[in-house]
């Protein structure tokens, strides 16, 4: 944590770039699994080598995930969190948390990329089912079709920054927010200062290619975070 705020660098393939995430202090790292639209998608077997002592808290990023393969899922890779990337009906979740009270429970909220129009009124009835359902974080992020695929993150877009803020203001305050999409070290700043999340979560932004960080930019991010707590704990 940087002088509050958390720093999840999501999209994970290797164990190198883990350790390089904890190297340069973000708090958590996230490995998608089994999510086919996603280019840095890895199996079960795969992604054990990423969950076998990580260096920070590693999070499971699943969309649709059959709940038999969730079970095999949280038996084999025991993840600090799982991820809900798709719009899972909650039952989902309580049935996930009472089966594993030791993993927390990680939703995302889908908006369309900033410029286009959004239903607030379907985002705030989200928002108030999944706090229900006992989700311990949440994730603004963006959704958007790139090359005739529809994906649910790692869109490298933003959403509409105002209206997170509209959502976020509506939240049982003991739910943490994180925001994701399009954020790069470039915009840092600009995204903390607008949406005062307790944190952000990034992959295209901090990436050489997909898949592999880019260790300049994952500094540049963790200087921009910094700059950012500095200036807020000088008012």
């Amino acid at each position: 944590m940087v002088n509050g705020y958390t720093v999840k660098l999501c999209g994970t393939t290797t164990v190198e770039d883990a350790r390089l995430a904890a190297r340069e202090g973000a708090d958590s790292f996230g490995v998608v699994v089994e999510v086919e639209f996603s280019p840095r998608s890895l199996t079960i077997d795969q992604a054990r080598a990423l969950f076998r002592s990580p260096p920070i808290p590693a999070v499971a990023l699943v969309y649709h995930m059959p709940e038999d393969r969730l079970e095999h899922l949280a038996e084999e890779l025991a993840p600090f969190a799982v991820q809900f990337l798709s719009q899972e009906e909650p039952g989902v979740l309580r049935r996930f948390k009472a089966k594993h009270p030791g993993i927390e429970v990680w939703q995302s909220i889908h908006l369309p990329a900033a410029g286009e129009p959004a239903e607030l009124g379907k985002a705030r009835e989200a928002v108030r089912a999944y706090t229900d359902a006992g989700a311990d974080v949440l994730l603004f992020d963006t959704v958007a079709t790139l090359q005739g695929k529809r994906k649910f993150g790692g869109t490298g877009l933003t959403s509409d920054w105002a209206l997170v803020k509209k959502l976020m203001a509506e939240l049982d305050s003991s739910v943490p927010v994180l925001l994701a999409g399009g954020i790069r070290p470039e915009n840092t700043a600009e995204a903390l200062i607008a949406v005062n999340p307790d944190g952000i979560d990034l992959c295209s932004g901090v990436e050489a290619s997909p898949g592999r960080r880019d260790p300049a930019k994952v500094r540049a991010l963790m200087a921009a975070v910094a700059s950012v707590a500095a200036r807020e704990e000088r008012r």
